[in-house]
């Protein structure tokens, strides 16, 4: 991952207000703060994003942006298990890094005032990688309506939920309560795969669950 001196100084800016804004909360970062860590001035700052505000929720936009292209590509034509298990595990190790952990609690902390926000970061983070579970689920075939025991359809939409919260929502919601301590350091440089246990049990469970219906009750 590029450090903040490396990037062009639009993207500067918005990773100095990401790492500003986690570190601080929104009422507690200034402008003058995100100015010095892009390496700037605030003036340059007020330039390109005319309030704290404005610069705040261009950098959850820049923010998810950055999760999603870290997020490996699902290849169809891949063994399911090996696929789904790598970007569950890469999806977790990624949002229990302690940047998307403090931004998230800045954004609950922020949900009265800006109450779109987290509205906004669910769909995108999370909305956005269910929708491509939900196409390797559909590509592969492994999404089968014959096959439910009650005749009612499963959706992909519905399994690549189900999929993402039996997967990492345990060690998420852990992370996010500080239950568990966030990593410190980008999985980049700590190596990925710290719930690589619970993830393959996670998506091996999910699998033979799509392969071998059971009869639930309501």
């Amino acid at each position: 991952m590029k450090t903040v001196k490396d990037l062009p100084l639009p993207a500067r800016i918005l990773r100095a207000a990401f790492i500003t804004f986690g570190e601080r909360g929104f009422d507690k970062a200034s402008m003058d703060e995100v100015a010095d860590v892009a390496g700037t001035t605030k003036r340059t700052v007020y330039a390109h994003f005319t309030n704290k505000e404005t610069l705040f929720r261009a950098s959850i936009g820049q923010a998810t942006e950055w999760f999603l292209a870290e997020l490996p590509v699902l290849d169809p034509a891949g063994d399911p298990e090996a696929e789904l298990t790598r970007f569950a595990s890469r999806f977790s190790d990624l949002s229990t890094w302690i940047g998307p952990v403090r931004l998230q609690r800045v954004v609950i902390a922020e949900a009265e005032r800006l109450s779109d926000l987290a509205e906004t970061l669910h769909r995108q983070v999370i909305g956005g990688a269910e929708e491509r579970i939900a196409a390797f689920l559909t590509a592969r075939g492994l999404i089968n309506p014959a096959t439910q025991a009650d005749g009612s359809e499963l959706r992909a939409p519905q399994a690549a939920r189900l999929f993402l919260n039996m997967t990492t929502g345990p060690r998420r919601f852990a992370t996010l309560m500080e239950a568990l301590r966030p990593e410190t350091q980008h999985p980049n440089v700590t190596g990925f795969g710290n719930d690589d246990d619970w993830v393959r049990f996670a998506v091996r469970f999910f699998l033979h669950g799509l392969t071998e219906p059971r009869s639930f009750p309501d």
